[in-house]
């Protein structure tokens, strides 16, 4: 049974975001910067990939595991 037998006499406003900009903007931005993450996160793993090829370090400082040690 629904807690709402009908909507005459609604007192009080209950807010979800209907008829504002808010959701849909933040909407938009959560997923832009879901997008920029994974972009970010490919072009690293690209670069990343390249130079473990090449043995050459991938970032600087010490050796890690699993990365080649420079010759």
């Amino acid at each position: 049974m629904s807690p709402i037998d009908s909507w005459d006499d609604a007192s009080g406003v209950v807010f979800t975001g209907a008829g504002t900009i808010w959701p849909v903007l933040f909407s938009i931005v959560a997923f832009a910067l879901f997008v920029a993450f994974l972009a970010v996160m490919i072009r690293h793993e690209k670069h990343a990939y390249v130079a473990m090829l090449k043995h050459e370090p991938i970032e600087k400082g010490p050796a890690v595991e699993g990365e080649p040690r420079v010759y």
